[in-house]
This record gives structure tokens, C-alpha cells and sequence, in this order.
């Protein structure tokens, strides 16, 4: 039987300094995912702090998975 899950990842403080760490950090995370079945499905934004231009990234995933059965 098959069903679908539903996860989420929040990468906290996305900003404007350190871009290139924070793209690296996102790239493993999403490969990691990847690996393991997931599907990125959604992204979101929510700021988190206005003066800084900071922001949280949300990363929804998916994944097919199968419950198995046995019949007796």
C-alpha cells in the first residue's frame, strides 16, 4: 500500500552576508533530500527581522512511501 509523506526544513536567518555559505548549506540539504526520495514540492519566506533583512527559508518536501503487507 502506498501513501504519501509530508516533511519541512526551516533554514533559519537567511540573509544578506554570508551568501555563499548559506547557498552551500541549502545545496547539501536539498541533495541530502533528494537522496532519500524526497521531493521540494514548496518554498516560503517569512522575515523574521526587518532591520537586519533577515529571513526564514521553508523547504516543503514529499516522499512516496509503501507499507508492505503480508497475507496469510
Amino acid at each position: 500500500m502506498a501513501y504519501v509523506e509530508n516533511d519541512f526544513d526551516i533554514y533559519y536567518e537567511v540573509g544578506n552576508t554570508n551568501t555563499q555559505r548559506q547557498e552551500s548549506e541549502i545545496e547539501v540539504i536539498i541533495k541530502k533530500r533528494n537522496s532519500a526520495g524526497w521531493k521540494l514540492i514548496s518554498t516560503s519566506t517569512g522575515i523574521v527581522d526587518n532591520n537586519n533583512q533577515f529571513s526564514n527559508l521553508y523547504l516543503f518536501w514529499e516522499k512516496l512511501s509503501y507499507i508492505l503487507t503480508l497475507e496469510i
